[in-house]
């Protein structure tokens, strides 16, 4: 579990999160939605410990990440995975050697059992046979696949994904989708996504968190998403056309919902 309590953070007297509390359960994978400035990408890296925040608190099973000694974080950081937007694959690197290398980072196995690990999470991810090709050899799809598997080589207590299906087509997006579910049920990981993408908002979501302008605005389930009588959100949620033209209709997925 992580626990955000009253986070604050600012840029050049610009106030990015402002008073951000929130609870991330394990086993449950939690969509962090909103436009762009409103806050996700900072509060993506201020839990994971890229930025520091002024004031509050970051929480992983009780352990203060910031306030801790190297050694603790050390350990918190052994217990995530992250997945980042565009896949962040080494470029000049194989698929063996860009997941075998938390491994080499944070652990002292022989080769024999990183190798083990390295192809049981290739094929976790349905990815044979391609250990020494290259990541420009792959499609976009199994380029995110390899960096899910990099993401969960450690077997993490925590996993995150910064718009994981970013250049994704619309099938792929659901391929992608349905294995960070999976693997959160698995694992029973406590998985944060930032996305733009509603379709996956609908499809794997556990709950949902809106930010707007550094606070969280709303929070809820996807049933509930499309009753909101929160404006700021309905702008978002019905930016995308899809949604607009559902919504028109009464019907989204086969769920009523308010005109």
């Amino acid at each position: 579990m992580i626990e955000i309590k009253s986070v604050y953070k600012t840029f050049a007297d610009k106030i990015v999160l402002n008073n951000v509390s929130t609870v991330f359960e394990p086993g449950k994978v939690t969509m962090v939605i909103g436009r762009s400035g409103s806050g996700k990408t900072i509060l993506l890296k201020s839990t994971i410990g890229l930025s520091s925040v002024d004031n509050g608190e970051i929480l992983y099973n009780n352990r203060d990440f910031f306030k801790s000694n190297i050694k603790i974080q050390r350990k918190i950081r052994e217990e995530m995975g992250m997945v980042f937007q565009g896949g962040a694959l080494f470029t000049s690197a194989t698929v063996q050697e860009n997941v075998i290398f938390p491994l080499d980072l944070f652990t002292d196995w022989t080769k024999a059992e990183k190798l083990k690990r390295v192809n049981f999470c290739l094929n976790r991810v349905n990815i044979e046979d391609a250990n020494n090709l290259y990541p420009g050899e792959l499609s976009g799809g199994m380029q995110k696949r390899v960096a899910i598997a990099r993401a969960i080589v450690l077997n993490p207590k925590y996993l995150f994904c910064d718009e994981p299906n970013s250049g994704l087509d619309p099938q792929t997006s659901i391929v992608i989708d349905k294995l960070i579910k999976e693997l959160t049920l698995e694992y029973n990981m406590t998985t944060i996504v930032n996305t733009h993408d509603m379709n996956s908002v609908m499809g794997i979501s556990d709950k949902i968190y809106f930010l707007y302008e550094g606070q969280i605005e709303w929070e809820g389930v996807s049933d509930d998403i499309f009753n909101s009588e929160n404006q700021n959100l309905n702008d978002f949620v019905f930016a995308s056309e899809f949604f607009r033209k559902a919504h028109s209709s009464g019907t989204i997925n086969g769920r009523m919902v308010k005109q």
